[in-house]
């Protein structure tokens, strides 16, 4: 059947004026929507926009809800220090609306707006060490045991103990006071009761370079293997029996002070007696017999054929703290061989000093160097 042209026509028109309606109802419909996303976001804005506690959205209050009546009120059954304690403080969905470091986020609030410093002072966290901060605090211990225990292993208002997966454990896993020495000094997984761990690296702020004070040698005399016999912490300070003994907490640097034996060993029958000292400004320890304030009567020796003089005597070296391995090479502490001592080659050492140097001068049992005793034909006798 064919069409007159006429009525083609009037069907073309409707069709532009279908295609026409069509489009006005998608550009009503965007105009909507992009409206209603406007009044959203002013909704969602309004809560970066409160100014004091009051202005907390409510019901009541025309502004949009973001937490349930009595979150604000410290007397009530869901005030939100009470709904984080038993939620073993989880604060994922707050990180949700306030940022995982609860400054704001998308919400425009930052946790701060009501609590100074939120979960813990700025500083405190492991990028820039705790020990530090509470150090440059001078150690206010009771803050951290208000909120969790007196033993930190919970109770307090956070009732969360610092002693868990992650915080203070050792490399077993094991927990550790934070009051132990290795926390702020040494090396801080290593087992609460291993002492010689206590020695930094790393030092109460944070070094590990050995050219720091803090640092310097610390490992070196405190670790066998190095140059001879391990020196303990009291040998050149007061180690004390808990963290709060007298003494122990103060201003840097640490007090240096030979207490023990070994630093002020009297040799020579007597006619050696050494008077150790540390210079805190040059760093420089002296007259110790460890670098070689010592002496050695002919008199009075077993060997006597190996002596040129009336008295061999050591070098009597005064090394820097920090200045390395160069500190305490072979032959600062005492010549090779000593002074006074026949004139030997290297290769000749291990055949007297049996056990304690090889015939390439090399220290093979460093039990037996420095650790004030005369090792000779395998027989150790006192100075």
């Amino acid at each position: 059947m064919r069409v007159p042209e006429e009525l083609k026509d009037r069907s073309s028109v409707a069709i532009v004026i279908n295609e026409q309606k069509t489009m006005r109802t998608y550009h009503i419909h965007t105009i909507v929507l992009l409206t209603a996303l406007v009044v959203i976001a002013s909704l969602l804005n309004s809560c970066s926009d409160l100014k004091s506690v009051q202005d907390l959205p409510t019901a009541s209050s025309g502004k949009l809800q973001v937490h349930d009546a009595g979150w604000l009120d410290t007397a009530a059954s869901n005030f939100h220090g009470v709904v984080l304690k038993h939620s073993q403080y989880n604060l994922n969905e707050c990180a949700t609306c306030h940022s995982k470091q609860f400054t704001g986020g998308t919400s425009g609030v930052a946790c701060s707006k009501c609590h100074q410093d939120y979960p813990h002072p700025t500083g405190f966290g492991a990028s820039t060490s705790h020990p530090q901060y509470l150090y440059n605090q001078n150690y206010p211990l009771g803050q951290c045991k208000a909120c969790h225990g007196a033993t930190y292993a919970g109770g307090g208002d956070a009732n969360l103990s610092c002693m868990r997966s992650g915080c203070h454990v050792d490399a077993n896993n094991v927990s550790k006071s934070p009051e132990a020495c290795n926390v702020c000094h040494g090396i801080f997984n290593a087992a609460a009761n291993d002492l010689v761990s206590a020695a930094p690296p790393k030092s109460i702020l944070n070094n590990t370079d050995p050219t720091a004070r803090g640092v310097g040698a610390h490992q070196k005399h405190l670790v066998t293997g190095t140059n001879g016999k391990a020196v303990k912490c009291q040998e050149c300070h007061t180690v004390p029996a808990q963290l709060f003994s007298p003494g122990h907490l103060g201003t840097l640097p640490a007090e240096v002070v030979f207490n023990d034996t070994l630093a002020r060993l009297t040799t020579g029958g007597g006619t050696a007696v050494p008077k150790p000292s540390y210079d805190p400004s040059t760093l420089k320890c002296s007259n110790t017999y460890c670098h070689g304030n010592w002496g050695i009567r002919k008199a009075t020796s077993s060997s006597q054929f190996i002596f040129v003089d009336s008295v061999m005597v050591g070098a009597n070296d005064s090394p820097a703290w920090t200045g390395g391995s160069a500190a305490a090479a072979c032959g600062t502490c005492h010549g090779i061989p000593p002074k006074g001592h026949l004139a030997l080659a290297v290769s000749s050492c291990g055949t007297c000093h049996i056990g304690v140097v090889d015939n390439n001068g090399k220290i093979v049992d460093k039990t037996k160097h420095g650790n004030g005793k005369i090792n000779v034909f395998g027989q150790e006798y006192a100075f």
